[in-house]
């Protein structure tokens, strides 16, 4: 009996975030890569609680999920409001400082329903935001790759911010020209790399 109450918690578990990431309008390849389910499952899930809701209708995404980082980093805003959502991700664990590699992200639930709550939280205190779930998802990818996307913290305004690693020289604090006119740009030693 026990091992059937296990069996359907877990199953409920990867329901119920099925059904959050549907609310964000998520893809159903990411829905499929955290929970596990299939891709007709997460279909007919979507057919049956949110295609016929007139009171709030869900769009569905259709392709593949975004995987450029020049979006996120396009203009001082969007590299401000990115920063914001990766300051969350550490302080909830899901990307770290070191290099270290985190946990696996596939059929993961707990780091699915942490991701899901960074970005409600991201909704909530950014006005007017940009980033929509899947590019949230492509930015906690690419920034645990490493590879592309760097974090800096400018030494004089502590403002957190990305930067595109390969890109020289290195672009400064996108906060300092509005909050610190008369002060020159962050120096690019102030920065760190995130895995």
């Amino acid at each position: 009996m026990r091992t059937t109450d296990d069996r359907y918690r877990g199953e409920r578990a990867r329901f119920e975030l099925a059904m959050r990431m549907i609310r964000h309008e998520a893809r159903t390849g990411t829905i499929r890569h955290l929970t596990g389910l299939s891709d007709d499952r997460i279909r007919k899930l979507y057919t049956s609680y949110f295609k016929y809701n007139a009171d709030a209708p869900i769009k569905r995404r259709r392709g593949k999920t975004p995987t450029q980082i020049t979006p996120l980093i396009r203009t001082p805003a969007r590299t401000l409001e990115s920063g914001v959502f990766v300051n969350l991700m550490l302080a909830n664990g899901l990307i770290s400082v070191e290099a270290l590699p985190g946990p696996s992200l596939r059929g993961n639930i707990e780091l699915g329903n942490c991701f899901c709550q960074c970005y409600e939280t991201h909704l909530r205190i950014v006005p007017k935001p940009t980033l929509t779930f899947e590019w949230a998802w492509n930015l906690m990818r690419t920034v645990r790759c490493g590879d592309e996307i760097g974090i800096g913290r400018c030494d004089r305004c502590a403002t957190t911010y990305l930067y595109d690693q390969l890109l020289l020289p290195r672009s400064a604090c996108p906060a300092c020209p509005t909050l610190c006119p008369s002060r020159p740009e962050s120096s690019p030693d102030a920065a760190f790399a995130v895995t």
